[in-house]
């Protein structure tokens, strides 16, 4: 498979403004023209894209350090020594869902957080992302997480609030589980006290070192796609037609799903489509003195991946940007005729959806 224009693209970053791909600059409050804005210049009368998901948390629970590693391929171990985010910062997704890093939490009294603002967690295609450093003082951030829900659930009482229990490498897991359910608990039980809508809150493990992060935001971010539902329909239909056990729409550059099929999603499967794209990328880095390509030259790639174990991996590249990547038995994954054509097919079907 030539997976040359699929990861050739990297990050290249200019200062802070960064073109995740190649379509268009990320804002991250700093102007050419201007130079970087004050934080309160920068929100003064500003709309936030209708697709968003806010990304908030006290001061060193690690949310600027799951975005950095996420979306501009910062390594785990080089986050260590970054300093606290002073402005909001925003990432631009191809589905056209936006994720805002907001700085910590110190003072509930800055305006982007307060009663003055709950415009912010208004709409539809709102999320909202709480992370807790599970290391810290987990007190504080529940604290400071039941101010946040009272205010975003009186504007908006659907809004999907996601609790991302942050830094658990290094934990047991009996340890990682008495801590998610310990806070799930006191979640649940705090917003029936208030009569809050208990119904839309999630609770994640996550660390920056290994794919839990990348897993955790693609359950978020999928929800809020365009068109979400036919994307899912399209994806059941290509699972029964070609007897797969998973597909999942991959962003390349992000390496998280935007869409999947209705069937439960298991941790090792998304492991295993992550490895695989790791895999082709570092076998594309080390033939790339050997490979010119350009992006006018991109094309329909497909390739086979086996392994020693119960499951073989399909994947279709459907643009520089996108992939389906299906989960099947061996006996499955080697009919390529059948799943090539069923690939064509849904390839055309999700380019009339999502911009390639």
């Amino acid at each position: 498979m030539n997976v040359g224009n699929a990861f050739q693209l990297g990050y290249s970053a200019t200062g802070r403004s960064i073109d995740m791909y190649g379509q268009g600059t990320l804002n991250t409050g700093l102007t050419a023209e201007r130079g970087p804005e004050t934080d309160n210049a920068q929100h003064k009368g500003e709309q936030l894209a209708e697709r968003r998901v806010l990304f908030m948390g006290l001061p060193r629970s690690g949310k600027t350090s799951i975005l950095k590693v996420i979306f501009e391929g910062v390594l785990a171990y080089d986050t260590l020594s970054l300093m606290p985010t002073q402005q909001r910062t925003e990432y631009r997704l191809l589905t056209g869902v936006t994720v805002y890093d907001f700085p910590g939490i110190d003072d509930y009294s800055d305006t982007q957080y307060s009663v003055t603002n709950p415009e912010i967690y208004a709409g539809e295609h709102t999320s909202l992302v709480f992370v807790i450093d599970s290391q810290s003082d987990i007190q504080s951030s529940l604290t400071t997480l039941f101010t946040l829900m009272r205010v975003a659930q009186s504007v908006n009482p659907q809004l999907p609030i996601n609790v991302f229990v942050n830094k658990v490498d290094g934990l047991s897991d009996e340890l990682k589980q008495d801590i998610q359910q310990d806070i799930q608990q006191r979640v649940t039980k705090n917003m029936g006290y208030e009569n809050l809508n208990v119904a839309f809150v999630h609770v994640f493990l996550t660390t920056i070192y290994d794919q839990s992060i990348r897993e955790a935001l693609s359950r978020v971010v999928q929800y809020l796609v365009p068109k979400h539902g036919s994307l899912e329909t399209i994806l059941n239909s290509f699972c029964s037609k070609s007897s797969l056990d998973k597909v999942f729409l991959f962003d390349v550059v992000t390496k998280m799903y935007l869409a999947t099929d209705s069937s439960p999603t298991y941790s090792p499967q998304y492991i295993f489509a992550c490895q695989t794209l790791d895999m082709m990328e570092e076998i594309t880095f080390m033939c790339s003195g050997f490979m010119q390509t350009s992006d006018e030259d991109a094309v329909l790639q497909r390739i086979n991946v086996e392994l020693e174990g119960n499951d073989d991996l399909f994947i279709y590249q459907i643009s520089p940007f996108l992939m389906l990547l299906c989960v099947g038995s061996p006996e499955i994954v080697r009919q390529t005729s059948l799943l090539e054509f069923n690939g064509s097919r849904v390839a055309k079907a999700i380019r009339q959806i999502l911009p390639c």
